[in-house]
């Protein structure tokens, strides 16, 4: 497996609304590798979710899997969810307000209100449809990744008084 560079802010592909992939492309072995990559690469930046464009490439396609990351030490591990072509069909009018970061803008947190609950229907990994429900975490990862398949970044939605530094949000949430 090997480390994608990945797309840093200000990159025009960042906000470009993503092509859809060819349910034809799930399951060869360029797919497989490119989803064991994508993985890899979120794991080896403490990310909880990574999207196609973040690597460099214009595709409805992201990776989730909750996990201990540094800014996040108490999550529950999950397995990894592949999302290809992705739309969320309904959204809750409640709205949670969770801390969120982005491997594409690395140094900045803040809070995103986004839809306590979420149905969405994507293909998996095997060219499965699925139609899943969403709750608040797992909500707003899903959420933040689709918005980067729409050229949305989180900043797009944060609540701007709550926008900080990774440095000041690790002495302020991470207190040993």
């Amino acid at each position: 497996m090997h480390v994608l560079k990945r797309s840093e802010f200000g990159n025009p592909i960042l906000r470009a609304k993503a092509k859809k992939v060819p349910l034809k492309f799930i399951g060869t072995r360029a797919f497989n590798t490119l989803v064991a990559d994508t993985v890899y690469t979120m794991r080896r930046a403490n990310g909880v979710g990574l999207a196609a464009p973040q690597i460099g490439k214009s595709m409805r396609l992201a990776v989730l899997e909750t996990r201990p990351t540094k800014t996040r030490p108490n999550l529950e591990r999950s397995g990894v969810v592949v999302i290809v072509n992705p739309r969320i069909v309904h959204r809750s009018k409640a709205l949670q307000k969770e801390w969120e970061g982005c491997l594409s803008f690395s140094d900045i947190r803040g809070q995103v209100p986004r839809a306590k609950t979420v149905v969405v229907e994507y293909y998996d990994e095997c060219g499965e449809k699925v139609t899943a429900a969403a709750q608040g975490l797992w909500a707003s990862i899903f959420q933040h990744e689709i918005d980067h398949l729409d050229g949305i970044g989180f900043m797009d939605r944060v609540d701007t008084k709550s926008f900080m530094t990774l440095r000041e949000y690790k002495k302020k949430f991470l207190k040993k």
